[in-house]
């Protein structure tokens, strides 16, 4: 069964491999796709593929590379 929710900023930002404090950024700033449930940040993996797939759109536009 896949997973349906990411819970907690710890395990989303060890997912993404980002710190805490940058995925409160991305929460405040550029629109990440979490939602606080009963006092915990959750999210749902597509929306944040999503959300990732229009991040590195986004970043192409602007002549930015990614790291691979």
């Amino acid at each position: 069964m896949a997973r349906l929710v990411l819970a907690g900023l710890e395990t989303m930002a060890q997912e993404l491999g980002c710190s805490k404090k940058t995925l409160y950024r991305w929460i405040r700033e550029r629109g990440f796709p979490a939602f606080k449930m009963d006092g915990a940040w959750r999210a749902l993996p597509g929306e944040v593929e999503t959300w990732l797939m229009e991040q590195r759109a986004q970043q192409e536009g602007q002549g930015k590379r990614l790291p691979k």
